[in-house]
């Protein structure tokens, strides 16, 4: 457990240290909003809302996690050492899924100022939300950890990513576009539980196949 906490917080002393590649995902993540803005004034409906959310929440997570293993190169050879596969694998899935999720939280906040909040159920648009960046920040941490060891890291990226993405991208699209439209629960109960499902297909597989890469 402790190793666990050390590993988060080395993750966060780098970021906080290099502030350059923090920075340009938040003006990524604001000018993105902005530019959706002044492109589509007025021509906000609740699904043209969900469907810029999504995008933006996608492109995020491509940007801030896809990077997760990059910084780790030269620290390679010192892991097998500090920590087992496992714990530093746990360690990166929590630590690119509270990253994002604080991304998402900023997101919704700057949605809420320049596109107005068609938001209403809160507990199910939250949760629902907290799924969706659960499969993302997992999906793109295990294919950061699988293109770590390539020598083509972004069509690795591109190539692995797609198929894996997807299924997540769907469900959570889906059930954001029925909960803004006031669907109650019972209505995407089963959507909800796919989620989950595909969520820990997505963790499962990360613990399964990094020791592996880890260590080849």
């Amino acid at each position: 457990m402790l190793k666990l906490i050390e590993l988060i917080k080395k993750d966060l002393t780098v970021d906080w240290r290099q502030q350059n590649p923090v920075s340009g995902i938040l003006l990524y993540l604001a000018s993105t909003i902005f530019t959706s803005y002044m492109a589509f004034k007025g021509l906000i409906t609740i699904e043209v809302w969900n469907a810029l959310f999504w995008i933006i929440i996608l492109f995020t997570a491509i940007t801030a996690i896809s990077r997760s293993f990059v910084q780790e190169e030269r620290r390679s050879i010192y892991y097998f050492f500090l920590a087992k596969p496992h714990i530093l694998i746990i360690a990166k899935l929590i630590y690119s899924l509270a990253y994002l999720l604080v991304l998402a939280i900023l997101a919704l906040f700057l949605f809420a100022i320049f596109f107005g909040n068609p938001v209403n159920d809160y507990p199910l648009f939250s949760l629902n939300l907290i799924l969706g960046c659960i499969g993302l920040s997992s999906a793109f941490t295990m294919i950061s950890a699988i293109s770590f060891k390539s020598n083509n890291r972004s069509i690795m990226m591109a190539i692995l990513g797609f198929p894996v993405i997807i299924p997540v991208l769907i469900l959570a699209i889906s059930n954001s576009a029925k909960i803004l439209n006031q669907t109650i629960w019972s209505q995407i109960q089963g959507n909800m539980l796919t989620m989950i499902s595909v969520d820990v297909i997505i963790i499962a597989l990360t613990f399964i196949l990094f020791p592996f890469t880890w260590r080849s």
